[in-house]
């Protein structure tokens, strides 16, 4: 059992180091509000709720809910606690439809999120569709002015793959274009390579010149005429050519006779020599004549077999040909007439030419055999480089019309449309999947609810003895809705209206909620039960007081295993729950002055004192301040007051235990309880104060203490005698 409650932390209330000690099984507080009641109840709470199964009731903590929707209220705490978290399921979604649904009304200025997508998605088929009937032209177009680059099946979508790869040609890469599609292609199996002829070395030829130029005849007798003299020596070899060897011969030049001994000497001196001269001479003549046949023509190569990016090229490589053609021919020439300048002078030396042998055609040989090659090549090349030419020239048309149309624009434009739309389509779907998440979560709130038929019927039986004011819970069913949902019906079987049922009402049916369930008990917790009753009385009628009351004396009554706190500001509920005998009960006042100090109270004679004094320290401050009408109703509550503890019978009580069942004697005990308050006015309500000012008012109070022979009650609670008045 909780024997005590630190305060120390709640100096904000109490005084400082404050302590609640000398609990007891039941115990009772009374306090106005403001006095920390409730500030002790959770320090309660934190102190022992783990220890301690403390079940609180309070209308702080409300197990009674109305749900304005379907007009009706929900039982329980965890159906409480469902519904509210339903309601705000309820109203996040109503929130997200503001902007997930088309409004009802156009005419507001702002758009929501879903007028804003629907825009945006318009203006985003607006631009695709400007965009796709662009595409569809421009193929149209291109397929009907170029049928030979597009083919005659070019459609939107193979323009539309064109545009990444378009470009704009250079006007020499349009030339070069053009030309590679208006080539023709060779028919070249047939055609031999162009060839140059493959020469003898000319250096060698012209070394062998050389040699024969500075070679000369050696005899092999000696003519003293001749020696040294060449000129002699040739002039008397070319005689012998001239003259015949009859007797009868004379020389020529002289006259005279030419004898055989002569012609024997001459024949000695020029031997073979000479011929084999003249031969070696003939050779070389010959040699050059043979290479001169190789380039004595022109050289020329058809133009057919060339393509015509490269017919400039072979024609000037043609002429380059041509041209070291006569540059060898030149040079064979002066070999030529070098041999033959020495066959005319065979018995003199000659010095080697002065010329600068030519190269042969190997080089251009190779040059105009790679012009060739790159001419076969392309010739075996062309059909592809024709369709990459074709694909080339149909996406050069293709970027100019891109040009045309301002492409660039349509397309950034469109990718503003598609991520505004895409931006908002998100934020939508965000949106929705909180909706969704939503609409789980209240789904999974209404699954843990709970019915509450056995709790409801309870109540119904005891809220239907409350006379006039008695009313029925008829539970809801509908689909999707929680559980635990109860309309209210009148007397009349009619449903009434949330909006008529009173506060009371509702703290009544908490109240009744509360106490069923506290039968139901948790096999599995076995921690000692604390019950609090934090203000259970708030506004309700007398009725409901007294059927609060009742029940929770007969708990206490019954209970003897639980530990009770109940805690109340309202004066008659604590005058009328609080025991007769305060032996072993806890009995506190909780006093506010700046700060609030707890009184243990240890007598009845205290207890009563301390609330009867509040009524007459009331009394003072509105008589003070001229309330006359407030002073009227203190009055009539202090004189109430002084005769119940005064003059109350206690005896009928004895009458519950003839009762039958529990609900039978709390009825009874409700009832009883009305009729015993309801009969002990202490003033003449008959009396009529009418006209009458707060001193007459006072003077009046004090006539009814004097006839009660009660003046030294009235003196010791108003401070002093009126004054003409005596004491009685």
């Amino acid at each position: 059992m909780i024997t005590s409650v630190d305060l120390s932390k709640l100096n904000y209330a109490f005084m400082p180091n404050a302590a609640l000690k000398g609990l007891k099984r039941v115990n009772y507080f009374y306090g106005k509000n403001g006095t920390g009641k409730s500030s002790l109840v959770r320090a309660l709470v934190k102190q022992y709720g783990n220890d301690y199964n403390i079940q609180v009731f309070s209308d702080r903590n409300p197990v009674i809910m109305k749900d304005e929707a379907l007009d009706a209220i929900s039982l329980g705490q965890e159906n409480t606690e469902a519904i509210k978290a339903i309601a705000n399921y309820d109203k996040q979604i109503a929130e997200l439809d503001k902007d997930l649904k088309c409004p009802e009304s156009t005419d507001k200025e702002t758009l929501n999120l879903y007028q804003q997508q629907k825009l945006a998605a318009q203006r985003k088929q607006e631009l695709i569709t400007k965009r796709n009937h662009f595409y569809q032209q421009a193929a149209r177009e291109l397929k009907n002015q170029h049928t030979s680059l597009t083919g005659p099946n070019y459609n939107k979508n193979d323009f539309e793959k064109d545009i990444s790869y378009s470009q704009q040609l250079t006007e020499k890469e349009l030339t070069t274009t053009n030309e590679t599609l208006s080539a023709q292609i060779l028919d070249l199996s047939k055609v031999t390579p162009p060839a140059l002829p493959v020469l003898q070395d000319l250096s060698k030829l012209k070394a062998a010149v050389d040699d024969i130029l500075s070679a000369s005849v050696q005899s092999r007798v000696v003519m003293e005429e001749f020696v040294n003299q060449p000129n002699r020596q040739n002039f008397a070899y070319e005689g012998m050519k001239i003259h015949d060897r009859g007797s009868d011969e004379r020389c020529a030049f002289c006259g005279n006779p030419i004898s055989k001994d002569r012609w024997d000497q001459l024949d000695r001196y020029f031997s073979n020599e000479v011929e084999s001269l003249k031969k070696r001479i003939s050779k070389g003549l010959s040699m050059i004549a043979n290479v001169h046949q190789h380039v004595e023509e022109v050289f020329e190569f058809s133009q057919t077999n060339w393509h015509l990016k490269y017919q400039s090229k072979q024609s000037d490589l043609q002429m380059a040909i041509n041209e070291h053609r006569k540059i060898i021919v030149g040079f064979l020439n002066q070999l030529r007439q070098a041999l033959n300048n020495k066959k005319d002078v065979p018995f003199k030396k000659i010095s080697p030419l002065v010329v600068e042998v030519p190269e042969d055609f190997k080089d251009l040989q190779k040059s105009l055999t790679n012009l060739w090659q790159e001419n076969t090549t392309y010739n075996q090349q062309l059909i592809d480089k024709k369709k990459t030419a074709a694909i080339k020239m149909r996406r050069h048309y293709v970027y100019q019309r891109l040009i045309v149309q301002n492409h660039d624009k349509l397309l950034k434009d469109l990718e503003t449309a598609i991520k505004e739309d895409k931006f908002l389509e998100d934020k939508i779907n965000r949106m929705k999947s909180s909706k969704n998440q939503l609409k789980r979560l209240k789904a999974n709130a209404i699954s843990k609810t709970s019915s509450e038929a056995r709790a409801a019927k309870e109540i119904n039986r005891l809220v239907l003895n409350l006379g006039d004011e008695s009313f029925s819970l008829q539970p809801i069913k509908r689909l999707n809705q929680p559980k635990g949902l109860y309309q209210i019906v009148g007397r009349d079987n009619k449903p009434r209206s949330l909006k008529t049922l009173s506060t009371g009402e509702i703290n009544l049916l908490a109240f009744l909620w509360f106490r069923y369930h506290l039968d139901d008990v948790n096999d599995t917790d076995t921690r000692p039960r604390v019950i609090v009753f934090d203000d259970p009385v708030n506004s309700n009628d007398d009725n409901s007081q007294y059927l609060i009351l009742a029940e929770i004396q007969e708990l206490i009554a019954n209970d003897q295993a639980d530990q009770f706190l109940i805690f109340t500001h309202n004066n008659h509920f604590y005058v009328q729950i609080r025991p007769s005998s305060y032996k072993n009960k806890g009995m506190f006042h909780l006093r506010r002055a700046g700060k609030t100090s707890i009184i243990q109270i240890t007598s009845p004679k205290n207890d009563l004192s301390s609330i009867y004094e509040d009524l007459w320290d009331e009394l003072h401050f509105l008589y003070n301040n001229k309330r006359i009408i407030s002073t009227w109703n203190c009055m009539r509550r202090i004189l109430e007051t002084y005769g119940r503890f005064n003059f109350a019978n206690d005896s009928p009580r004895k009458t519950e235990y003839n009762l039958p069942t529990c609900t039978d004697r709390i009825l009874y005990l409700s009832l009883l309880k009305s009729l015993h308050v309801n009969s002990h006015i202490g003033i003449d309500t008959d009396i009529d104060l009418s006209g009458r000012n707060i001193e007459t008012l006072l003077y009046a109070f004090y006539d009814v203490f004097a006839s009660l022979k009660a003046t030294d009650h009235f003196r010791a609670y108003w401070g002093e005698d009126l004054p003409g008045r005596g004491v009685q």
